[in-house]
């Protein structure tokens, strides 16, 4: 990962990395399976940038992700109970389109961000509110990631 702040590329465990995004990404007092939702969202991001990057910095150095916005706001440190929880609850799952990791969007808006078309992306407030309707995590990545699998 690139740290923008610190001009410098990081190696960091998989699971710490999405343990220390998801409480920056989605909010920690929401229900368990909007965290869920999110924890696979998250993972899944990063999993696919770590599967397709090419980025270097400008002196050549190759990293998978940023650690703010422009990939995922990764803080070291920040992971809480709460949102730990959803990453190991959901740890030993996989979602997959036509057998392959997916880049999984999301952002905060419940309408499409930019030029996002619908099936490819997730709405963190929309997640939110989908759990608090009582929807599994599986429902709520399934609502709005279209033709995936989610198995282990």
């Amino acid at each position: 990962m690139y740290r923008k702040s610190l001009d410098r590329v990081e190696r960091v465990e998989f699971k710490t990395y999405v343990k220390n995004v998801l409480p920056n990404e989605w909010i920690t007092s929401w229900p368990s399976e909007s965290l869920k939702a999110g924890a696979m969202a998250v993972k899944n991001f990063g999993w696919y940038w770590a599967l397709h990057s090419n980025r270097k910095t400008s002196d050549g150095r190759c990293f998978d992700v940023y650690d703010h916005t422009s990939s995922q706001v990764y803080k070291p440190g920040s992971a809480k109970a709460v949102t730990s929880a959803a990453v190991d609850a959901t740890w030993g799952a996989r979602l997959t389109r036509s057998g392959k990791i997916f880049r999984a969007q999301y952002c905060a808006t419940t309408t499409a961000c930019g030029n996002w078309v619908n099936g490819d992306w997730m709405s963190q407030y929309g997640s939110r509110d989908k759990a608090n309707a009582g929807w599994s995590y599986s429902r709520i990545l399934k609502h709005y990631y279209t033709g995936i699998v989610l198995g282990s």
